[in-house]
Parts: structure tokens; C-alpha cells; sequence
């Protein structure tokens, strides 16, 4: 199961070409071009645009519910 995280704040784009390439904490995740007064976005695996905004999937993690664990071998 994965969720969706906004990162658009965090996405630095740098001109190329005929559009943008996109990076997220000085890796490369993707870029937009323009072609026929169309906007594509082409993005690397764990990522998806919508709505104007970039979002990273990531795993969703379950609430941790014990703060330790073993305890019932009685080392705590």
C-alpha cells in the first residue's frame, strides 16, 4: 500500500531544451516539455503529477504501536 506525499515545494527545475528538468534533493526525478503548446510530464518510477502539483509515492507505514520491542524476553 502506498500514499501519496506533495512534494512540488521541494521540486527544483532547471531549463533544457524545450522544457524543464525536474530534481528533488539534487537527483534527477524527471522533466516537463512543451510540444505543440502541450505540457508532458515524463517522470521517473515513484513519482506522478496531478493537478499541476508533483507527488512521490511512497510505502505507507503502519503506526507504531510499542514503543520497544522483545520485552517479553524480559530484557526491559
Amino acid at each position: 500500500m502506498t500514499e501519496k506525499v506533495d512534494i512540488t515545494s521541494k521540486v527544483i527545475g532547471k531549463v533544457k531544451g524545450d522544457g524543464f528538468e525536474l530534481f528533488l534533493n539534487g537527483s534527477k526525478i524527471g522533466e516537463v516539455t512543451f510540444r505543440n503548446n502541450q505540457k508532458e510530464y515524463i517522470l521517473l518510477q515513484g513519482f506522478l503529477s496531478e493537478d499541476q502539483r508533483i507527488f512521490q509515492l511512497k510505502p505507507k507505514q503502519e503506526p507504531v504501536t510499542q514503543y520497544v520491542e522483545g520485552c517479553e524476553m524480559g530484557w526491559c
